[in-house]
């Protein structure tokens, strides 16, 4: 049986990150991902990284009938990511801030919604490495990131976990 997609994505990008925190993420997606499906929230414990939770975000997906695309709810933001953020995201939907943070920086913060749409159009694990696309609240030499799909059902995302490196960033 071949590998599910999202697990080939996940061994490619091991072999590119620079990272340890997306990394060790990413090690732990492998490890608790099922052969021929996608993991579910309930596959994931939080207490088995303790020491990437400052870096991780949960986001919920919110399916709309078509045409509208589906929109993501912030539920769970790390330290480190809230710290980076450069506007409140907990408990608010990546639409509304990305209209905010527009409006404060300039800058095209639509990224943090298109690659999310990615990941659920695809159905595998999205990853960057370089500048970032968008104005933080500090600067950054680079940002190391990845979101990955999980779905309760094992077909059907209904969650993005993603995990953020910051390089360069004063540790919390």
């Amino acid at each position: 049986m071949p590998s599910h997609p999202n697990i080939v994505a996940i061994d490619a990008i091991l072999g590119k990150s620079q990272s340890s925190v997306v990394r060790d993420f990413l090690r732990y997606m492998r490890q608790i991902h099922p052969p021929g499906h996608l993991p579910a929230r309930r596959d994931f414990d939080m207490a088995a990284l303790p020491h990437l939770l400052a870096n991780i975000v949960l986001v919920e997906v919110e399916r709309k009938p078509a045409p509208q695309p589906a929109r993501f709810f912030v539920r769970v933001a790390g330290e480190a990511v809230l710290d980076a953020a450069p506007s409140p995201m907990m408990n608010r939907y990546i639409d509304e801030i990305v209209a905010t943070n527009t409006r404060l920086s300039g800058r095209d913060a639509g990224v943090i919604l298109d690659v999310r749409q990615q990941v659920l159009s695809t159905g595998v694990t999205y990853y960057w490495h370089g500048p970032p696309r968008m104005k933080f609240r500090h600067d950054y030499a680079d940002l190391e990131y990845v979101h990955c799909p999980l779905a309760d059902d094992g077909i059907t995302i209904d969650r993005i976990i993603s995990a953020f490196y910051y390089e360069g960033a004063v540790p919390l």
